[in-house]
């Protein structure tokens, strides 16, 4: 092999390398896991500098309770590839997101984007009550249910008592 082949082959080499760096389109085998609307739409409305559009389809779901938006929960996607991570961090502009999650006085979450526009809601936790004395004992929260206490029960001399 020729100086000047060896040398045209390292060059068309370092260029793949570096449009590789640019491209901020997900993998193929690893399609982008979003499943509201307003994410999907950031998603697909940025377009990558290399390719146009980044990606054909999205990852196949099943339904499930949403607690917390896709591009708010890191550790759905951190165990992915670094390309994926990078997509990932690519679709969602700093202008308008990440959403703000905010907590309402009865317990409702909304998470809202910086322009004001709420993107997802979670209802508020279910009551549960005593069975006997008809007082409020805690929440069910979350899917699977889960029961969290607000009162405990004084082991002494059996009077309900909030817990801090």
């Amino acid at each position: 092999m020729s100086l000047r082949n060896r040398l045209a082959k390292l060059e068309r080499r370092k260029r793949k390398v570096t449009a590789e760096e640019d491209c901020i389109c997900f993998p193929p085998e690893e399609p982008p896991h979003l499943e509201l609307r307003p994410e999907i739409e950031a998603a697909r409305a940025v377009r990558c500098p290399l390719h146009g559009e980044r990606f054909k389809n999205l990852a196949p779901t099943i339904y499930r309770e949403m607690g917390l938006p896709a591009h708010l929960d890191r550790a759905r996607w951190s165990w992915r590839s670094a390309q994926y991570i990078k997509a990932m961090d690519a679709s969602f502009p700093p202008d308008l997101w990440p959403a703000k999650k905010i907590v309402g006085p009865d317990g409702a979450m909304r998470f809202v984007l910086k322009d004001g526009a709420e993107i997802h809601r979670l209802p508020p936790p279910e009551p549960v009550y005593d069975y006997t004395s008809g007082e409020l004992a805690g929440f069910v929260k979350g899917h699977p249910p889960k029961f969290e206490e607000i009162y405990a029960v004084d082991s002494g001399c059996g009077d309900w008592e909030q817990r801090s």
